[in-house]
Parts: C-alpha cells; structure tokens; sequence
C-alpha cells in the first residue's frame, strides 16, 4: 500500500501536537502548584559530608545521601524510615558517521541497482541510570551500479521489447538515492567494566526518502531525443521507519567516549517509472508509481560526549510517627441460624446482634441479606446504629415449590476508617412436599418361538377356543412335585378322535418366528405370512426375568393346528396318551 505526507499535514499534526504538549504542561504545574499548596514547609536545611538533612514542619526528616557517602545504621534501620534513590541523570550526545551498505533483496534492487554510501548520525539522549530517551536527526545516501546499463536492467528489457538496439542507447546523468532522518525513542547504555559501555538506542519516526534518477533516451526523428526509460523520486517522499544503533564505546575521559557503530534501518521507498509504450507504432510515454520495501546495514564510528550530569541520591525519609490505628471489633450474632421456615408460611426473621467493642457508641453496622444462588449478590442491605433489625415490607423472600436458602452478615466500621470481617448466619424455606406417585405394575415378559410346519388335510376336534397354556414357573420359586393326574379312559373310535388331525405330512423343522410379549397364550403374530393351506406348528414360550430379561424357568410347549381362512381359530392339539 502506498504512503504519503504532505507537507501542510505534516505541520497541521505537529501543531496539534505541540498545543496538547503546552495544554498538558499547564495541567501539570496547576496540579504541581496545588500539591506544593498542601505541603508541610522546610524547618531547616543542613548539608555536611555529602549529607543534607531536611526538616518539615509535621515532623518529617529527609536526609539525601550523596553518591560515595553513607549514612549512620542507627538512622535507617528505624523502622519509620522510608528508602529511596534517585538514579543518576545526565545527557548524551553522539555522532555516528560510517559506511551505509543497502540490504539487496532479488526482485526489488534490480530496480535501482543501489551500492553502498555514506551515513551521518546525530542522537541526544537524557539518561535516568541506565535508561534515556531521546531524538535522532541523521542523513544517508547510495550511490547507483553501472549494472543499471547491462543486458539485465530495465532499460535494456524496455528497448529490447520494441527492437531498439542498446548501442543506440544515451543514458542519463545518474542522481544518488537520499535518506533524511528525524526519529524519536528509548535508549540503554550498559557499563561494562570501568572502561567500556554498550549503548543501544531504538528510534522511530519520519523518514524522507528521494529515489535514484537515472534512465536513457534515444535519437528521435525531428532531433529531439526521446525517451525510452526513466526512473524519478516520488512526490510522496515522507514515510515512517526505524533505526536500531548499537555503540561499543571506550572511555576516553569522564565525559568523552569513542568506539564503533552498527546501525539498522528499515522504511518504504516510493518512486516512478516512465517509458514508452511498447505498442507497435505508439509514442506514448507511461508513467507509473510504485513503492519497495527499503532498509540496510551501516557500519562505522561513534563519539560520544556526556554533560550536565546530576549525582545520584540515596533518600531516607523518617515519617512522623503513625496516628494509632482504628480497629473495627466483629460482632456476635444472637438470632437463631440455620432455621427452616415451613412451606407457605410469611413469617420473615428477626436479626440481632452484639457488639464486642469497648466503645460501641462509635460503631455503625452494614447488614447484608444474600439468597444462596451463588451470585454473591445482596438483595437487600442496609447500615444501621441499631443492633436490631427487621426486613422491610417490599422485601419479599422467594417461598415456591423448591427449597429456599438466604444467608447474611453483619460487620462494624468505625467512622469510615475500617470495616471489621463479616459474621455469617442462614435460614430457608422448606420445599412444597412431593406427592408420592403410585408404582407401576411390571408386567411379566415372554420369549416365545414358532416352529414350522407340518401340512394337514384336516382337523378333527371339538371346535372349542384355544385353551390357556398351564402358567409357568419363576425361577426364584422352586420347583415342586406334584401327584401324577389321575388316568383317563380313551373311548376308541373307528373315526379320527377330537383333537387330531389327518393327511401330515412333514416338511420343515426350522424356527419360522421368534419375540417377545406379556401374554403366553398362542396367537399367530400380525407380521408373519400366514400358511397357504392349513397346517400343524410347534409353539415354545419361557418367562423372562424381571431384572436383566434373561429367560427363567420351564419352557412350556405345544403343537398347533391353525387354518389361514380362520386365522383366529387356532387349535392346541393335545399329547397323545401313552398306551400301556
């Protein structure tokens, strides 16, 4: 993105600027002037050995220790005795002057083809110990590579592209690229040792960057020359940059030091190109701008000068003794805690209290009633002398179906010079009781398989309804021996007799059908196809366990015979008795 200042901008900012500066600095003496007001006044003023004791009129004692000189134990190991140091102060000028080298990045230099030149740089810093601020004013420039005229440059590539051989080519008088500098920032300055620093400054501000002028033209037809390209400094030359300074300094004398310089720098560099258009039989000349990033490495030397340094200062300030500390005593809770209030009732607590201080008369008390949600936020407080106190009529407490808790506390303060810890107390509201719901009935579970089947041409019973299965046994109940049934005689029949069936015929044995249901009894299920002609199945059933569904007990079963136009005229063919 390109980025430009113009001059009256650039002077506008400064001007709102410098009036804000002015506005604060008078802000500042007002304040300064109304604290130097309420100051307590100088008593007296004495320096011996490098020691200035100050006395003020309430009492306090100052002493300023200079640097090198030390003050008698006695005096600051009181514990009323407040230490502090003023560091030393001192301003440093310093001159950078060297060799500028710029950073060549592939792609952009081959823009400028700048070489190295030469840079000047000036700070002024005001130290505090080891830290300073300060400004930077500097200037540097780069001069321009022949390699702008080879078979790789610009204006070789422009000439190429319309046929025009480079030994045409005239080129320009070439301009140097220019830096001026004026920046702002912190600076560091190291000892080391008693002969050596390291000082390192950091700036930033504005930089006023003019690119290179160079380009080339050819013979024209009239005799005028014309141009084939050229490359100008932008109108926009103000941008922001940064400058890192590194000095190795040795010091000469107190107040002289030389060594070596390393400076970074980095900023934007606009500029503009002109050339002809490269359409055939076009005289045109295109003018573009464009901005790359610019920065560098310069190495060279520095001199540096220090002056108008203040010593540093060890302060010890003996205050006036403390008046004697007011303390806030915590009261005693007398109401009842922890009371549960029945459901539906409007009764609200009495709160009360006592004091455990030796002058209560001075005491006032801060009450606050919490509701125990965990938002930690009163719903109602109130400071009060007396020692009692009862909740006010638009403060309603919550007393709904659930439970309701609240819990406050009480503390003491004194004249608005402490506030004692809290004393905690609680109460609620019981719950709406629950009505007991009646427990469901669990209905018993059943497996049950369908195996299938045997063909029949007929049936020959009584025609009466299913019979109900014999109930199976629980697994938790035993099992019990019962008495064998007494023998029945079986009339013999030359016919087929009741409850059998003719024409069998055998044909699978697989299990056709397989779930579960809360009725033993045999019903043929609604999603299995019923058999195209009448035929005999086998039915199993077995109880399944309340508890985890796993089958329990006997398994009962049975055989039979269901005929598809009468689905539900399903016959249980009995056992055959035994014959003897």
């Amino acid at each position: 993105m390109k980025q430009s200042f113009s001059t009256s901008s650039f002077a506008v900012n400064v001007s709102k600027r410098l009036s804000m500066g002015v506005i604060s600095c008078l802000l500042a003496s007002q304040v300064a002037t109304a604290q130097t007001e309420s100051k307590p006044s100088i008593v007296s003023s004495v320096t011996e050995s490098g020691i200035t004791t100050t006395t003020y009129s309430n009492g306090k004692i100052v002493k300023s220790v200079a640097e090198g000189y030390h003050l008698d134990t006695a005096f600051y190991k009181n514990s009323n005795v407040v230490l502090s140091t003023k560091p030393k102060q001192y301003w440093k000028i310093t001159d950078r002057i060297g060799v500028a080298t710029p950073f060549c990045k592939e792609g952009e230099d081959i823009t400028m083809f700048l070489k190295s030149g030469v840079y000047n740089y000036l700070t002024v810093n005001h130290f505090w110990g080891k830290v300073g601020l300060g400004i930077l004013g500097g200037y540097q420039n780069f001069g321009v590579s022949d390699d702008y005229k080879g078979p790789q440059g610009l204006i070789a590539r422009n000439a190429a592209t319309r046929g025009i051989p480079t030994s045409s080519l005239k080129y320009d008088n070439v301009g140097s690229y220019e830096d001026f500098l004026l920046m702002i920032g912190p600076a560091v300055s190291l000892p080391l040792g008693s002969k050596f620093s390291l000082d390192i400054d950091a700036k930033g501000g504005l930089m006023n960057t003019s690119a290179p002028r160079f380009g080339a033209t050819i013979p024209g037809n009239l005799g005028a020359d014309q141009v084939i390209f050229r490359l100008n400094p932008s109108a926009s030359k103000n941008q922001l940059g940064g400058v890192l300074s590194v000095d190795l300094l040795y010091n000469l004398s107190k107040n002289w030091s030389l060594g070596l310089n390393a400076v970074g720098f980095v900023t934007k560099t606009p500029f503009t190109t002109v050339g002809q258009d490269v359409t055939p039989g076009s005289n045109i000349l295109l003018t573009k701008e464009d901005t790359r990033t610019h920065g560098g490495c310069n190495f060279g030397l520095a001199l540096a000068h220090t002056f108008g340094a203040c010593s540093a200062q060890t302060v010890y300030e003996l205050l006036p003794p403390p008046p004697a500390p007011v303390v806030c005593a915590v009261p005693t809770l007398e109401s009842e805690s922890g009371r549960m209030y029945d459901y539906g009732s409007t009764e609200k607590p009495t709160f009360r209290w006592k004091s455990t201080s030796g002058t209560p008369e001075n005491e006032e008390y801060i009450f606050k009633l919490y509701k125990a949600d965990g938002s930690g936020i009163p719903v109602y407080q109130q400071t009060t002398k007396s020692t009692t106190l009862n909740l006010p009529n638009n403060v309603s407490l919550v007393n709904g179906d659930e439970c309701s808790f609240y819990y406050y506390t009480i503390q003491s303060s004194v004249q608005g010079k402490c506030l004692s810890e809290a004393n905690a107390a609680s109460f609620g509201y019981k719950a709406k009781p629950a009505p007991i719901a009646p427990v469901a009935k669990t209905e018993d579970q059943y497996i049950f398989k369908i195996f299938g089947g045997s063909t029949a041409t007929k049936y020959f019973g009584t025609g009466k309804p299913v019979r109900k299965p014999r109930k199976i046994a629980k697994a938790a109940t035993p099992a019990t021996v019962t008495s064998a049934p007494a023998k029945k005689l079986i009339p013999r029949r030359k016919k087929a007799s009741a409850g059998t069936v003719t024409g069998v015929k055998k044909y699978s044995t697989v299990v056709n059908y397989e779930n579960v249901a809360t009725n033993p009894n045999i019903k043929w299920p609604e999603d299995l196809p019923l058999p195209k002609s009448p035929a005999v199945y086998e039915y199993e059933v077995q109880r399944l366990s309340a508890g985890d569904c796993k089958p329990t007990g006997q398994v009962a079963k049975y055989k039979f015979y269901i005929d598809p136009k009468k689905p539900n005229d399903i016959r249980i063919i009995p056992d055959s008795p035994k014959r003897k």
